[in-house]
């Protein structure tokens, strides 16, 4: 949760340049993840996959936080990537 402002930050830069964010929650039970949103103010959209749902299968995440950048196609540009590297990483794909 700590990676939650800069991600904020991110979010604020870049989404009238076309970017979207998608949060996938690992757990099983909806309340932490309605807390989470309500208490972090995140205004993009949350998913409720569970620890072994078709998200977290498909994508193979082993764990919190992943994130990953589709283009514009819906294709996988950059998977496994680091909060740091993030932003960088958005602005080639803008390009």
């Amino acid at each position: 949760m700590g990676e939650v402002p800069l991600l904020k930050e991110i979010y604020a830069r870049y989404k009238d340049k076309g970017l979207t964010l998608l949060g996938i929650s690992l757990d099983d039970d909806p309340k932490p993840l309605q807390n989470m949103v309500k208490e972090k103010g995140i205004d993009w959209p949350q998913i409720r996959d569970g620890s072994d749902g078709s998200i977290v299968r498909s994508f193979n995440v082993k764990g919190t936080p992943t994130y990953y950048l589709l283009d514009r196609e819906g294709r996988i540009a950059v998977k496994n990537i680091s909060i740091e590297k993030l932003g960088s990483a958005i602005d080639e794909l803008l390009k």
